[in-house]
């Protein structure tokens, strides 16, 4: 198999990344294990909260409960980024439900959902924006938190 390069706009060649070894399959399979397990366990711990929060913005006005941002994940592949609406659509201005939300993180917890999908991973860089041009070549599967939170 031919290895993996990463190129810059102009094609030139900027990092070649072999391919990975026989065990590293083993390796992301409990990596995995563990991202399922710990999305569910906390997806079940935190469902009395998503229920009101979900309930909650439903009530705080007009709109869809959960916004979609389009993202760049694992090998280039685009997928949907999921939050608590708490921000108006139109002028991204904070709502009052999201004025309380976004200082404690809790309009991130469908983050989770993207967890146990397999978007993301519980440890590695953010999600690359998906019209940011940088992030074109092989990348490695984003995390809910960063490689310099989980040092």
């Amino acid at each position: 198999m031919p290895d993996s390069l990463l190129r810059d706009r102009n094609n030139a060649e900027i990092l070649r990344l072999a391919d990975p070894p026989p065990e590293a399959a083993a390796v992301s399979l409990g990596l995995r294990a563990v991202d399922v397990t710990v999305a569910l366990l906390l997806l079940a711990l935190a469902l009395p909260l998503l229920l009101l929060v979900a309930l909650a913005v439903r009530l705080d006005g007009p709109g869809p409960v959960l916004q979609r941002e389009y993202r760049i994940g694992h090998a280039g592949r685009r997928f949907q980024l999921l939050a608590f609406r708490s921000t108006e659509e139109a002028s991204r201005a904070p709502t009052r439900l999201g004025r309380w939300m976004r200082p404690v993180r809790i309009d991130q917890l469908p983050v989770l959902l993207n967890l146990l999908r397999g978007d993301m991973t519980l440890v590695g860089p953010a999600p690359a924006e998906a019209w940011d041009s940088a992030a074109e070549g092989p990348l490695p599967r984003p995390g809910v938190t960063g490689w310099a939170r989980a040092d």
